[in-house]
């Protein structure tokens, strides 16, 4: 790992809180808007203007760092960080289908990540209909809307709110098996709402996470946030898409319990595009 200083990263995390800070005016100017036009991806994603025009603005708040302007991997405006040790990553708009629909589980993901450590050192998580961000660097611990946040507490299985996608996602990824397990323990099941699911699970709302799939831009903010608020974030890489991750994340009692009735693999994740 790169060493930089605590000053540094308090410094990087306040950029990035302006960065999606910036963005939040344009992407609610989309919101609900009768006139939102919603486009498909080359592989078959939701994406509209606003997630460009969010990335953007998020791109011009991070070069306002005077000390380096560091590359970025984003996901609508590309990757300009190949060979880089260190780099910003942002998700402008995760959940765009959501967002596409008039549904408030939305939100901006950016991260300032160690490229060799597999590893964020800074995360901001901004929802913007609910006028909450979430933050953390790195042994500083989590906070929203700068108030200090923990997951969940121990708690039994069978009172533990567990977001999972449909049965069939987990059938995919050939733990149609361990799914069965953790339906028969009686744990709360509540569908996926991306980012919104892993900010609840930072304040302790939600026990744990279930996701298969995972761009990096889609877990590296989310990671640091709820490590920082004392949980758990185990990646492994996705047994169906090449260069995604699935994750289980939450408490650190829920998603070590979850991942043993899934018999979900993690292992350190190498961190890819």
């Amino acid at each position: 790992m790169i060493p930089l200083s605590a000053t540094r990263i308090a410094r990087l995390l306040e950029i990035a809180t302006r960065a999606v800070s910036s963005a939040a005016p344009a992407i609610l100017a989309g919101f609900r808007s009768p006139d939102l036009a919603v486009e498909r991806k080359a592989d078959g994603t939701a994406v509209t203007r606003f997630d460009r025009e969010a990335e953007w603005l998020i791109r011009e708040a991070l070069r306002t760092d005077c000390d380096n302007v560091w590359p970025v991997l984003g996901e609508e405006l590309g990757d300009d960080s190949a060979g880089a040790q260190l780099r910003w990553v942002i998700d402008p708009i995760d959940g765009t289908l959501p967002y596409s629909r008039g549904l408030p589980h939305f939100g901006t993901l950016v991260a300032f990540e160690d490229y060799g450590a597999a590893r964020a050192l800074l995360g901001v998580i901004n929802l913007p209909v609910f006028a909450e961000l979430y933050t953390a660097c790195s042994g500083q611990g989590a906070r929203c809307n700068g108030d200090i946040i923990h997951v969940a507490p121990h708690r039994e299985l069978s009172q533990c709110i567990v977001s999972a996608p449909a049965a069939h996602v987990f059938a995919r990824a050939g733990l149609a098996t361990g799914y069965e397990r953790l339906c028969g323990v009686g744990a709360i099941m509540l569908g996926n709402a991306d980012c919104w699911m892993h900010a609840m699970a930072a304040r302790g709302a939600v026990d744990v996470v279930i996701e298969f799939g995972l761009s990096r831009w889609d877990i590296a903010a989310s990671e640091i946030v709820v490590t920082e608020a004392g949980g758990r974030c185990l990646l492994r890489q996705s047994r169906t898409q090449a260069g995604k991750y699935d994750a289980v994340l939450g408490s650190a009692w829920g998603a070590e319990q979850v991942a043993a009735l899934l018999e979900f693999d993690s292992q350190p994740a190498e961190v890819a595009s």
